[in-house]
């Protein structure tokens, strides 16, 4: 069951011990009061709503923006992807909870981190990978204070039972430092990923993620080219693209060309098509920039 909720101060907790309390004292970003979800739960059943119903129960005031529930089932580095392109784009204070969990109900943890002056919600399976790494957070707690979940904890929607009623109280103001134990951000499960590889002559990557228009994209960073782009040529497989454009109106309908998307990364596609379908690019192949 669903308790009133109380913003926690060190002054109410009397349990606390002094670290945790000189903890809870430190400057953490106001709440901004907006909480985005992102999950692999899909729109046919009722999970998504059920988050919704915890949080709006306990912070009424809260705004939810869904990032996304269409990430592939367990599929853990596709959630990692999408939490990466979109986290940055909202106010200090904002509360992430990104659940893709294939392994909820085991010993995997549930964090509730501090990076970038936003707090993330997540299962400690390495979905957070492309967010912290690139912004490592400061403060991280395993969540293991029952009194901040809701009861009956079911084994296998966390989601409902232990994210949301957390993002919750943070979005009410508690302190991160009260919701659970500290651990070093050093502790999180990273994802083990190809990585972006440049020389003088060369840069190679890997398609991490295909979107809905069926784009390929990399990390592969403009400040990772070492030549002009009129002259880079870009290879997939069997598919090479003469230099790199600026938006897909560059090229007639229908033709390839590679540029760099909104992600901030290279990616591949074809003007008013499908560019995975079309060239038979698929997720983890091997993209190679070399100047012509």
């Amino acid at each position: 069951m669903l308790g009133r909720l109380r913003t926690c101060r060190p002054s109410t907790l009397q349990n606390a011990s002094r670290d945790e309390i000189g903890l809870a004292m430190n400057r953490f970003p106001r709440p901004s009061g907006l909480i985005t979800l992102l999950t692999d739960f899909g729109e046919r059943d009722t999970y998504v709503g059920q988050m919704k119903a915890v949080i709006l129960s306990l912070a009424p005031q809260a705004r939810l923006v869904d990032l996304t529930h269409a990430v592939p089932p367990q599929d853990i580095l596709e959630g990692s992807f999408q939490l990466a392109t979109a986290w940055r784009v909202f106010p200090p204070g904002t509360v992430h909870v990104a659940v893709v969990d294939p392994g909820v109900g085991t010993a995997r943890r549930a964090l509730a981190c501090l990076a970038g002056k936003q707090y993330f919600v997540l299962p400690d399976n390495g979905v957070g990978t492309l967010v912290f790494r690139e912004t490592p957070p400061h403060m991280v707690v395993a969540l293991d204070r029952p009194q901040f979940f809701r009861h009956p904890v079911s084994r296998t929607f966390h989601g409902r039972d232990i994210f949301a009623p957390v993002a919750a109280h943070l979005a009410s103001g508690t302190d991160l430092a009260l919701l659970g134990t500290p651990i070093a951000p050093s502790e999180i499960v990273q994802l083990s990923l190809t990585p972006v590889v440049r020389t003088p002559e060369r840069v190679q990557g890997p398609l991490l993620s295909i979107d809905h228009f069926g784009n390929c994209r990399t990390l592969i960073r403009p400040e990772d080219i070492p030549f002009a782009y009129e002259t880079a040529l870009v290879r997939c497989g069997s598919v090479v693209i003469h230099g790199i454009h600026t938006t897909y109106g560059d090229v007639k309908p229908g033709s390839p060309l590679a540029l760099f998307g909104s992600h901030g990364g290279l990616e591949i596609a074809i003007r008013n098509g499908n560019a995975a379908h079309e060239l038979g690019l698929r997720r983890g192949d091997l993209v190679e920039i070399t100047s012509a």
